[in-house]
């Protein structure tokens, strides 16, 4: 019942055409904003999660105080695809942390301590052991997480190397926008590597949800897809970063 590469890779002509059709729309709207809010400022928002739809685990579900009682921080705005990723990979590692989210754009503007540390000024950003150890990018964010995971997700020293290599091209199609990559790999699910979660599923939900969400995975042929879909919103790791608002930012 699993998704493969090759299932996915027939699908991008199809997802191609929809990225294409939402990109002009998308680049202007973001080019108004940015004008709009040129050299202005927002007061970052710092709590956790606390709304019923986006609770995180009991570890990082209290208000959270103007110096962090956990050892590693989430800096997001759960919006973001990429920062969603990395959110699922720490909800399903078992690891204590806080959510600070900060606004991306409107009156107000990013904060200075966000611009220190990163800045490209993007979003997600995960700090461990205080700041000592800062990963500013979604993808290294899961190599982190992934080393040390403590919960459903597997760590990543825990995975056999041919598991390893599903994981690494399911990686590399998601963050290609869904370039066709490798060989056709068909294992027994219902996760993307197998029976186990892996950061293949936290690579990949955030943007074939969003494809769902807007267009529908349901057509014949992708059938394991709406499947592994299901799989994982039932799955309460990823589906506490489920959010009602929600945006592309391919």
């Amino acid at each position: 019942m699993q998704p493969t590469l090759n299932l996915i890779s027939n699908m991008i002509p199809r997802i191609v055409l929809l990225i294409s059709l939402l990109s002009s729309s998308l680049i202007i709207g973001v080019n108004s904003l940015l004008v709009k809010h040129h050299n202005t400022a927002i007061p970052s928002l710092c709590r956790r999660n606390l709304s019923p739809m986006t609770t995180s685990s009991s570890k990082s579900t209290t208000e959270l105080s103007a110096k962090s009682s956990a050892e590693t921080q989430f800096i997001t705005n759960k919006m973001c695809p990429y920062a969603q990723k990395a959110w699922i990979a720490l909800e399903s590692s078992g690891i204590a942390f806080d959510i600070r989210e900060v606004s991306l754009y409107g009156p107000g503007g990013k904060p200075d301590w966000f611009w220190k540390l990163n800045p490209r000024g993007t979003v997600p950003i995960v700090t461990m052991n205080g700041e000592n150890n800062v990963y500013a990018d979604s993808e290294l964010i899961l190599d982190a997480v992934g080393d040390i995971s403590e919960g459903i997700l597997t760590r990543t020293a825990d995975l056999s190397d041919k598991e390893k290599t599903q994981v690494s091209r399911w990686r590399d199609i998601m963050s290609k926008q869904l370039a066709p990559v490798g060989k056709s790999a068909v294992l027994g699910g219902p996760y993307l590597c197998g029976e186990r979660m892996t950061l293949a599923d936290c690579a990949a939900f955030p943007f074939l949800w969003r494809i769902d969400q807007d267009y529908g995975i349901e057509g014949d042929g992708e059938e394991k897809l709406r499947d592994w879909l299901n799989v994982c919103l039932e799955t309460d790791a990823i589906k506490r970063t489920v959010v009602r608002s929600w945006w592309w930012w391919w």
